[in-house]
C-alpha cells in the first residue's frame, strides 16, 4: 500500500494548526503576503506557525512572487520546509538562491503551459483549478484526468493534487489521480480561513481509505 500524503493549508490560527497535527496531517501551508486571500497572515504569524510546527510535520510557505528576490527574503524570514509558488519564475534561479528548502510548483491545470521545464527544477508539481483572479483556495474542482495525465508526464517527480477537494470527493480524486500528496483549504473550513476540526479529521481518514486501495 502507498500512503497519500495531506497537506492542509491556509492556517490562519494556533487553534487549526493544532487540530490539523492531531488530525494527521503531513504538512500545513501557510499563505504569506497574498492581501486578496481570506487565509493570509503576517510574516510574523508564519514564522510562529513554522516554529511551532512539530518534528515530521512539514511547513510549507505559500505565496505568490514577483522575484526570486522577494522569495528568497520571505523564505530567509521564516526558514519553511518547503515553499509553494505560482507563476513563472526562472526555475534555476530559484533552485541557486533557496538551497535547503523544497521548492513546490503551482500550476493551473488549464493553462497553456509546459510543465517539463518545471518539474525538472522543482521538487513537487501542485496541480489546482483555475479560476481568474484567484491563486488556489477557491474550492472548485477541476478535470481530474488532466491531472492524472500531468503525473504521468512528469514521473518520477511527484504531483500534488489541489483544488475543490472535500471529504465526500477526495476518495475519487485519489482514485482518479493516483497523486504523491492532496492539498486541502476550502474543502475543511467552517468559513473562509478558519478550519472546522471534524471536517479535517474526516478528509484525512478519507484519503487513509483511499490509500487501501492503491
Amino acid at each position: 500500500m502507498r500512503r497519500v500524503r495531506v497537506k492542509v493549508c491556509g492556517i490562519t490560527n494556533r487553534e487549526d494548526l493544532e487540530a490539523a497535527v492531531d488530525a494527521g496531517a503531513d504538512a500545513l501551508g501557510f499563505v504569506v503576503d497574498v492581501p486578496a486571500s481570506p487565509r493570509n497572515i503576517s510574516l510574523d504569524r508564519a514564522l510562529d506557525f513554522v516554529e511551532a510546527t512539530p518534528p515530521f510535520v512539514q511547513s510549507v510557505l505559500v505565496s505568490v512572487f514577483d522575484t526570486v528576490d522577494q522569495l528568497e527574503t520571505l523564505c530567509s524570514c521564516v526558514a519553511p520546509d518547503a515553499v509553494q509558488v505560482a507563476g513563472t519564475l526562472a526555475r534555476d534561479a530559484i533552485g541557486e538562491q533557496l538551497r535547503g528548502i523544497r521548492v513546490i510548483q503551482a500550476i493551473a491545470v488549464n493553462d497553456e503551459v509546459d510543465v517539463l521545464p518545471f518539474a525538472a527544477h522543482c521538487d513537487a508539481v501542485l496541480t489546482d483549478s483555475c479560476v481568474p483572479g484567484a491563486h488556489g483556495g477557491t474550492g472548485k474542482p477541476h478535470n481530474w484526468n488532466v491531472s492524472r495525465a500531468i503525473k504521468e508526464l512528469i514521473a518520477p517527480t511527484p504531483l500534488i493534487l489541489a483544488g475543490g477537494l472535500t471529504p465526500g470527493n477526495v476518495r475519487a480524486a485519489i482514485k482518479t489521480v493516483r497523486p504523491y500528496a492532496v492539498d486541502v483549504s476550502s474543502g475543511v473550513e467552517a468559513r473562509a480561513g478558519m478550519k472546522d476540526p471534524a471536517k479535517i479529521r474526516a478528509f484525512i481518514e478519507a484519503v487513509k481509505e483511499a490509500s487501501d486501495g492503491l
